[in-house]
């Protein structure tokens, strides 16, 4: 696990190679912390790759990089984990391949060289690489198939510029201007670069999800290399629809522990993010059946006992007979973390609770786990979001009925329901003012992309199937991609590296072509997963409601509700919103928690990533306006 950064000169001749390896090693330096224990800086041509090691596999001196073939021809900068790749490596030996290393890394490269592009089908698990070619000047950017590694890109003059992290290319950039097209997306979604490549910084893009960049001479050309669509198969669903309940649980187990037993290969020591959750709770179980060196984390929420999920991760804990190391989290320690969360994250937070999970993963780097399982991905493929997904489901079917009630009995359902939440109901036709909103200040993506999902699943013939199953697929590249962000950012921050069995291509692809009865629908939510954890966790965790991490936001955020986080800062300068609206805005901060997290940490984000101010300074700045608070 690592992080990558480099350069690709498109002029007609290289730069000069102090000055662009000196550029190479700022950008490096600023994301530091993804790659602790090794870095190297390679040219090739008219390309320079950049790489810094986190040692998981192969810890020895041999899995330096950059690497190389034994000829010298291609070279690779490499992030993440092929856990499947001692398989891999024999077929490649089995060829005539020859190996001077244990690490996944040499097998990647040794992969691209025997197959190309089609390697990356073979590969199970989460990547972001730079391979570069010293005889075509051919340099290829990948990314994995969910988007699980981050990998940005930026073009200034005849060079691309390429990171991991989207502060290591603005260390380097001449100018700093935020996209306002993406900045009205993430106002909507608290998402941006789902579906297309632009991020919130102008110029700055990123490598989507499946898709790799090929870069030479004539430029840089995007090339889609995986979608999960490809793999929605009439033939799957109803081989799946013609099993039988217990058949059907037993193929999900088999492939999930196979998926779990894969993430636990290291050479250093693993655990678990224990939440007390369905998801987080099977993941642990079914990996201390494969090691007797687990360790449990959770993080506690202190003094909300309604909220704490503690006795249940402790529970499970204490009867697989693992190590259980809780964090306790408060306002104090939240606010405390909050500034360097939104700069690790190079975004304003979609999620409060990146704070926890960056806190944790620092608990385990002082414990010495280097490597933490986690239980992201399962509610987009199995539908354990019943405010999503079965709300969807329930709708759809009382849409007939909805349509039969008088025009103006809707109207007057509509007045009270926008004007309750504050939306504008004084204009004209106030019902259709907020869908024309959202569609201008959309690119579309989104729309196409869940009409896009829906129509893989023509094959379905009940409609509101059809639409729901289509909605839980564009979720994987939709709802999951700031969940992983999240995970990606706050474990990174730590020098810690995390795995997501679930979202093992092998499982995904089983799970979207399961009829929705097995997800959402007449039996529970998440069935299957509920039916696969029955054999391994007690049926006090899988019953119960799901928590989904909540933290008490307007208690640790409410002595941030002052206008000296906002005064002469990025909102009021770069933003241009009045002091007027601003203080609007803050007198509703206690009733719109989430809104006021949101402007928050856009506020601190633009200090920090827009006008530079030191990240010690704005940690400064918070601290004392929550000075005395607990």
């Amino acid at each position: 696990m690592c992080g990558v950064a480099g350069l690709i000169n498109l002029g007609t001749g290289a730069g000069s190679p102090e000055a662009e390896e000196k550029l190479v090693r700022r950008m490096l330096d600023v994301q530091a912390y993804r790659g602790p224990d090794d870095s190297g800086i390679q040219r090739v041509g008219n390309a320079v790759l950049g790489s810094l090691r986190l040692a998981i596999i192969d810890l020895s001196p041999a899995g330096h990089m950059p690497m190389s073939d034994q000829t010298g021809r291609f070279w690779i900068a490499y992030n993440g984990e092929v856990f499947n790749f001692a398989a891999i490596r024999d077929e490649l030996a089995q060829l005539g391949h020859t190996f001077r290393s244990k690490s996944d890394t040499e097998v990647i490269l040794h992969a691209w060289m025997q197959w190309g592009r089609e390697c990356m089908h073979r590969f199970v698990g989460m990547f972001v690489f730079a391979i570069a070619d010293s005889q075509t000047g051919e340099v290829v950017l990948v990314r994995d198939r969910y988007g699980i590694k981050p990998l940005y890109y930026t073009r200034e003059g005849d060079t691309i510029l390429f990171a991991s992290e989207i502060k290591a290319l603005l260390e380097v950039m001449r100018n700093r201007r935020v996209d306002q097209q993406s900045l009205s997306e993430w106002m909507l979604y608290r998402s941006v670069d789902s579906h297309t490549p632009q991020t919130l910084l102008e110029n700055i893009h990123s490598v989507l999800p499946g898709h790799l960049l090929r870069v030479d001479s004539n430029g840089a050309r995007p090339e889609r290399w995986y979608s999960a669509l490809d793999f929605v198969s009439k033939t799957e669903y109803d081989k799946w629809r013609a099993m039988d309940p217990a058949s059907i649980r037993s193929d999900f187990d088999a492939t999930l522990n196979d998926a779990v037993r894969l993430r636990l290969i290291s050479d250093v020591p693993v655990g678990t993010l224990l939440s007390g959750g369905l998801d987080s709770s099977l993941v642990t179980a079914i990996a201390a059946r494969y090691t007797d060196k687990l360790t449990a984390f959770h993080v506690s929420i202190e003094g909300h006992p309604n909220l704490d999920e503690r006795q249940y991760a402790e529970s499970l804990t204490n009867r697989l007979k693992i190590p259980f190391i809780p964090l306790a989290l408060n306002g104090k320690n939240f606010r405390g973390a909050l500034a360097r969360c939104v700069w690790l994250s190079d975004l304003p937070l979609s999620y409060a609770n990146t704070i926890g999970y960056h806190l944790i993963c620092q608990v385990a780097r002082e414990r010495g786990v280097i490597v933490l399982l986690s239980g992201e991905g399962a509610d987009e493929l199995f539908g354990g979001y019943s405010w999503n997904y079965r709300r969807k489901l329930r709708l759809l079917r009382l849409q007939k009925w909805l349509k039969m009630i008088p025009p103006k009995l809707y109207d007057i359902a509509a007045l009270f329901v926008y004007s309750n939440a504050g939306l504008p109901v004084s204009v004209r036709a106030f019902r259709q003012a907020l869908p024309s909103a959202v569609d201008f200040l959309d690119r579309h993506a989104r729309l196409d992309w869940i009409d896009e999902c829906t129509e893989a699943y023509d094959f379905v013939a009940d409609p509101i199937e059809r639409a729901v199953l289509g909605s839980m697929t564009a979720d994987l590249s939709d709802f999951l991609t700031p969940l992983l962000r999240r995970l990606d950012r706050a474990s990174m921050g730590a020098s810690e590296e995390c795995r997501v069995p679930l979202l093992d291509h092998r499982l995904v692809h089983k799970a979207i072509n399961l009829p929705l009865d097995y997800k959402v629908g007449a039996r529970a939510d998440k069935w299957v997963l509920k039916q696969v954890a029955a054999q391994y966790i007690p049926d006090r965790l899988i019953g119960r409601k799901k928590a989904g991490f909540p933290l008490p936001v307007a208690e640790y955020m409410r002595p941030l509700i002052n206008m000296e986080l906002f005064r002469d800062g990025f909102c009021q300068e770069r933003l241009g919103l009045s002091l007027r609206a601003l203080r609007r805005m803050l007198d509703s901060g206690n009733e719109r928690t989430f809104g006021f997290f949101g402007l928050a940490t856009l506020e601190i984000w633009g200090r920090l990533h827009i006008r530079r101010e030191p990240l010690a300074q704005v940690e400064q700045l918070i601290e004392k306006l929550g000075h005395g608070a607990n």
